[in-house]
């Protein structure tokens, strides 16, 4: 199957694509560290993105030089429509070029809310349901959108601009996840100062991470949540797993290799975690609504330790959670965060950013 036939021309002569079933990165060193989805060489014009959707893996090839030519960078108007997005172009320096956002309501950035009060910027639709029409009378220069399957690329075909199809949450590892802010950076002609964001925020996290280098007891962590009597546990190849053993903790499900989330029953998690010394990643904020979902809690040992901790600290009134915004791309804070609720000597003054315990 080949992508570019659901591709008006206007983006074919910004965009080439192609797409394998078994697609894999070229030999040549790849410039970008950690993500897996993302391939350019050194001095390259171009950088090749990779979707690996549940049949296959399709890629696709930006070719920049076409795309600088026709973007009137730096007065560019931008459509981005995902908060992981939103969050790298902030930190890019970029909120004033966003003109189109999806799911204002649920966006924690104060910078785009009040240009969305004032009207500079318009709201097309949901980050699950764009209304190509809103997004279409906007006139943006270029559209940035996370891509979940063939379909949500098929359905921008009549969109008269490049379209950036980012895969980001598809990563592995929290480096990997915030390293795509590179990508937009190379294609929004801002190369350098992404690289020097990046870099910094990398830099960052290793420093978090060392602090857990000789740490010599791993307390045991219990992770995910419960929605309808079934536990979504992260996988012990998932990115959440990877801060977990960055922070020094020992992830009941690391011998799991799912990069995604392990579907258990609560018998099986209340047997695996009868050792647990805490338990992240829970959605509620105080015991009494965990009582209210399912009393069968309160046989958790971490229950009874009161060791539970969300990540929901940064919460707005419409449900929007900085969490997954301003966090996606600071994984230092992140790392902070889990440090101080695994190994709190560490860190002994300081305040967690997103995670608070259950009250």
């Amino acid at each position: 199957m080949r992508l570019f036939f659901v591709l008006c021309f206007t983006i074919i002569s910004f965009v080439a694509c192609n797409s394998s079933q078994k697609a894999t990165a070229p030999n040549e060193e790849n410039i970008f560290k950690y993500a897996q989805n993302l391939y350019s060489r050194q001095g390259s014009d171009t950088v090749v993105v990779y979707f690996p959707w549940a049949d296959g893996r399709d890629s696709m090839v930006y070719c920049l030089n076409e795309i600088h030519k026709n973007l009137p960078i730096p007065n560019t108007s931008i459509a981005a429509l995902s908060t992981t997005d939103i969050a790298m172009l902030s930190e890019l320096g970029l909120i004033d070029k966003i003109t189109g956002v999806c799911d204002y309501f649920r966006i924690s950035n104060e910078a785009v809310q009040e240009r969305y009060k004032n009207g500079f910027i318009q709201n097309v639709g949901t980050s699950m349901e764009v209304n190509i029409e809103s997004l279409l009378a906007l006139h943006p220069d270029i559209v940035i959108t996370s891509a979940f399957n063939r379909a949500d690329i098929q359905k921008y075909q009549h969109v008269q601009c490049p379209v950036v199809f980012t895969t980001s949450w598809q990563e592995v590892s929290p480096l990997a996840r915030v390293e795509w802010i590179r990508f937009l950076g190379m294609i929004l002609g801002v190369q350098e100062q992404a690289d020097s964001v990046f870099f910094e925020i990398e830099k960052k996290y290793n420093a978090m991470k060392s602090l857990t280098d000789s740490v010599k007891q791993k307390p045991i962590v219990l992770a995910g949540a419960a929605s309808n009597d079934i536990w979504y546990m992260p996988g012990g190849a998932s990115y959440i797993a990877t801060f977990i053993a960055d922070a020094g903790g020992d992830f009941i499900g690391k011998d799991n290799t799912n990069t995604g989330s392990v579907v258990m029953n609560f018998e099986q998690v209340l047997q695996l975690s009868s050792n647990a010394d805490v338990w992240v990643g829970c959605d509620e904020k105080t015991y009494e609504d965990l009582d209210a979902l399912n009393k069968n809690y309160k046989l958790l040992s971490v229950y009874q330790k009161r060791t539970i901790y969300n990540r929901s600290k940064r919460c707005n009134s419409n449900g929007g959670n900085d969490y997954w915004e301003y966090g996606y791309v600071r994984p230092d804070i992140v790392l902070a965060d889990y440090i101080k609720i695994i190994h709190p000597e560490l860190l002994p003054d300081y305040d967690p950013v997103f995670f608070e315990g259950l009250k």
